[in-house]
């Protein structure tokens, strides 16, 4: 007989465990596109059986449209003013017809102090507006209400917002300058003119 040999198996027992490996070796180094966008802590849950009445005075409308127009209280405007009305819309020290109604209040660490009882800025996009001017408006408003947080650290503790204490921020943050946007859902208005 003649002596034939055979080729022996491959061991593919720890193959496995080889491919979990190098599986997690390249999770660990591999980097992920980061993706940008917003930090917003949401309003807490309202109670649907409680009727809310809105003041209107206390509504700013910002609405950009599918060809990312700008209007603001009904009116054409342009991003580069938006911050500047925003801020005009919401600083305490404005009062009139056309201001939020205020109240005064008393307040821990700063004492009796005016602020806006119910403002809001409520935003309403289409949706065909673009992402970019989205962010855009985005950044404007929240821009403005940090500025005018900024001006009132100023004017009551010597300081800008991020360099006072954990309890200041807290009580200017929640209670004189809230971060108070509003977002409807977007609306297809392009839909209904055709």
């Amino acid at each position: 007989m003649p002596n034939i040999k055979s080729t022996p198996g491959i061991n593919a027992a720890s193959m496995a465990d080889i491919s979990f490996i190098i599986l997690i070796f390249f999770l660990m180094v591999t980097t992920m596109g980061s993706e940008f966008g917003m930090i917003r802590l949401l309003p807490p849950m309202q109670d649907e059986t409680v009727e809310q009445k809105i003041n209107e005075r206390n509504v700013l409308v910002v609405f950009v449209n599918m060809q990312n127009n700008l209007m603001v209280r009904k009116e054409l405007s342009d991003i580069s003013m938006l911050r500047e009305t925003a801020k005009d819309f919401f600083n305490i020290k404005n009062d009139g017809e056309k201001y939020p109604v205020k109240i005064q209040k008393e307040l821990p660490l700063i004492g009796m102090t005016m602020v806006n009882e119910g403002a809001v800025i409520s935003l309403q996009n289409d949706r065909g507006t673009s992402y970019k001017t989205y962010m855009q408006v985005q950044n404007e408003l929240t821009a403005a209400i940090r500025e005018l947080r900024d001006e009132f650290c100023l004017q009551k503790f010597g300081k800008m917002l991020d360099d006072c204490s954990p309890e200041q921020q807290d009580v200017v943050s929640k209670e004189v300058y809230p971060m108070s946007i509003s977002e409807a859902e977007p609306r297809d208005v392009s839909s209904r003119n055709r």
